[in-house]
Parts: structure tokens; sequence; C-alpha cells
């Protein structure tokens, strides 16, 4: 096609063969080649993968061990501080008895039945774990926390929770409190041979810092699951390069 600028008949449609394909400008490496190139990037891969499955199996014994513990000590002390209270409030010398005249026991409740759940919950898992680490997993998942963070944050809430409760029911009229007080040592003489005040007042004070470690231990739980999370993560990009190093789709 003739134009005042030029002949620019080589651009008409006839002069064009369809029959020839176009060829891409860039040049596919072989997939023995792509390979080569990029083994060592999904070694890599693999090496963090087993890195972080390492820390999580460690984090998670753990935790699971720590938990089971510290739940063991807090429901035996609130047990047996509930239970000593139950067996002597009834014995009276000189016109009373070894307690608060009106005497609260709700937060010594409170931390008890947190402690006793928290325990049963911690055995589980253990018992399964020893019998297969893959269904102490799952129940793990399933019993302890479902495998979500938020039910971990709730797990912190409850602890964190039950410590305050314990703490601010601290009243001087509670369990805890009053084994504590003035007036338990004023009479700790003539109830010698029903309590010692000052034995129950440390098992309390001990229960309470152990629930604040129980509520750290939740939060210590989350960061497992999060790494849990980010290893997911991890195998699903790990996976997806590798299947385009060994297909060569790239």
């Amino acid at each position: 096609m003739a134009t005042p600028y030029g002949d620019y008949s080589y651009l008409e449609h006839d002069h064009v063969d369809a029959s020839i394909p176009l060829k891409s400008p860039v040049k596919k490496l072989p997939s023995s080649e792509y390979q080569q190139i990029h083994e060592p990037v999904l070694q890599h891969y693999v090496q963090v993968d087993n890195r972080l499955k390492r820390n999580i199996r460690i984090f998670k014994f753990l935790a699971r061990i720590l938990t089971f513990l510290l739940a063991i000590y807090t429901t035996y002390s609130q047990a047996t501080t509930l239970n000593k209270f139950l067996n002597t409030r009834n014995i009276i010398i000189n016109n009373r008895n070894a307690w608060a005249k009106q005497t609260v026991i709700w937060p010594t409740i409170v931390l008890l039945s947190t402690s006793a759940l928290t325990l049963i919950i911690s055995l589980a898992i253990l018992i399964a774990y020893f019998f297969d680490t893959r269904h102490a997993n799952k129940t793990h998942n399933t019993i302890g926390t479902a495998g979500t963070v938020a039910e971990m944050a709730s797990h912190v809430a409850v602890w964190v929770g039950s410590a305050i409760a314990y703490k601010t029911g601290n009243t001087g009229s509670d369990l805890w409190g009053w084994t504590c007080s003035d007036g338990a040592d004023g009479i700790q003489e003539a109830f010698r041979a029903v309590i010692n005040f000052d034995d129950f007042c440390k098992v309390q004070t001990y229960a309470w810092f152990v629930s604040i470690a129980q509520a750290a231990l939740a939060i210590l739980t989350i960061t497992v699951y999060l790494l849990a999370y980010r290893r997911i993560k991890h195998k699903e990009k790990m996976e997806r390069h590798s299947s385009r190093v060994y297909s060569g789709n790239f």
C-alpha cells in the first residue's frame, strides 16, 4: 500500500503467513535446568519447615507438662483448704470456731473449678500424647483449645479472671485472707490441734502466684499456635514451589 510517506505494503494482511507460529521473546529453561537452579531454594524451605516443626513440638510438650503440674498444685491447695474449712467450721473453742464470722468461700471455689477443669483437660492430652503424638495433637485441638488462638485467648482470660477474683476476694473474711490475718494469729494457740493457719496461708499465697503463671503459660501456648499457623502457611508455599520445580511450570 503506497502512501505519501512511503510503501507500507508489507503490513497488509495478505502478506502475513498465519501458519508460522509467533515466537516468544522469553526463552523457557528446560525443566532440569530449572530444578538445578531452584533446588537450593526448595532445600531452604525444607530446612525452615523442619526447624519450625521441632520448635512447635518442644513448645507444645513444655506447655502440656507445665499446665498439668501447675493445675495439680492449684487444685490440691484449694481442695485441701476448702476441705479443712468444711471439716473444722463447727468445732467450737472458747465460744467460737476457727474461721471468720461470715466466711466467704467463693474465691476458693472459683480457683478450684478453673484448676480442676484445666487438670482434667491436661491429663486427657498427656494420656493421648504418650499413646500417639498425632492423637494427642488432635485431642488437644478438640478438647483443649479447638486449635484456635481465639479460644486460647479465652483461656488466658479465664486464668487472669480467676487470679484477679482470688486476689480481690482476699478481704479477710475469705479462707486465704483469714488464714493470713492477725485475727487468725490471735486464736492460733487455742486452735493449734485443729489447724495451722500459717501453713494454709502459705499454700494459698503460692496458689495465687501459680494462677498468674497459668495465665502466662496460656500466652505461651498462643505463641505456639501462631508458630503452627506460620508453619502451615510456609508448607503451602513450599509445596507450591516444589510443584513448579518438578513440573517445569514457571
